[in-house]
């Protein structure tokens, strides 16, 4: 953890916004991590940013990959090759039909809004992109609808961050174990189905 506090000091000491920039363009840190790393000021000091900067540009950094995410999962969509049947990209398809099953599109939107609004390891703009560009949802409402789903994760953690402001280095190595233990439990039900697949089919 010194390390990367070190890193980020000595390299973005003049522009804090860039770090924080970057670290939200990133998947599955997005503004879960950029938000309390940009208010902390045991990395910054006196240069972390207020509660309102940290939200603008983290919603700034992780809206940047949204629509090009959209257009081209929908572009991927239309192909034949067998990336799109992957197991890469099977959850998101899995989750795209279930937005598309809602009956309504109002219901449609809210439901991918509200996915991208629980600010929670493997969901936010990156996933809520993919299962809207593997839908047949409009690009547009569902640009706006991230946007919006966006909005609300990112105030929910900045309210949080200031509510607890004298724990914030806490709130960003709980986040980032938090993280980090989804990733590997995810990756571990991964291996696992792989190879219980087999298995069933013997039987």
């Amino acid at each position: 953890m010194d390390f990367i506090v070190d890193f980020f000091a000595e390299h973005f000491e003049n522009c804090v916004w860039l770090a924080v920039l970057l670290i939200a363009l990133c998947p599955t840190l997005e503004s879960k991590i950029a938000i309390p790393f940009a208010m902390n000021s045991a990395i910054w000091g006196n240069s972390a940013l207020s509660p309102l900067s940290a939200l603008f540009i983290s919603f700034i950094g992780a809206m940047l990959p949204s629509i090009l995410i959209i257009i081209l999962s929908r572009k991927l969509k239309g192909k034949t090759t067998g990336f799109i049947s992957s197991k890469f990209l099977h959850r998101y398809t899995t989750k795209s039909a279930y937005i598309e099953s809602k009956h309504s599109n109002i219901k449609k939107y809210l439901a991918l809004a509200g996915f991208v609004a629980v600010p929670l390891p493997l969901t936010g703009v990156w996933t809520g992109s993919l299962i809207a560009g593997l839908s047949n949802l409009d690009i547009k409402f569902s640009f706006l609808t991230i946007a919006i789903g966006t909005l609300i994760s990112t105030s929910a953690i900045t309210l949080l961050c200031v509510l607890f402001e004298n724990s914030i280095s806490y709130i960003l190595i709980i986040s980032l174990i938090i993280i980090i233990a989804f990733l590997f439990i995810d990756l571990f039900i991964s291996i696992v189905k792989k190879y219980k697949k087999p298995k069933n089919r013997m039987n």
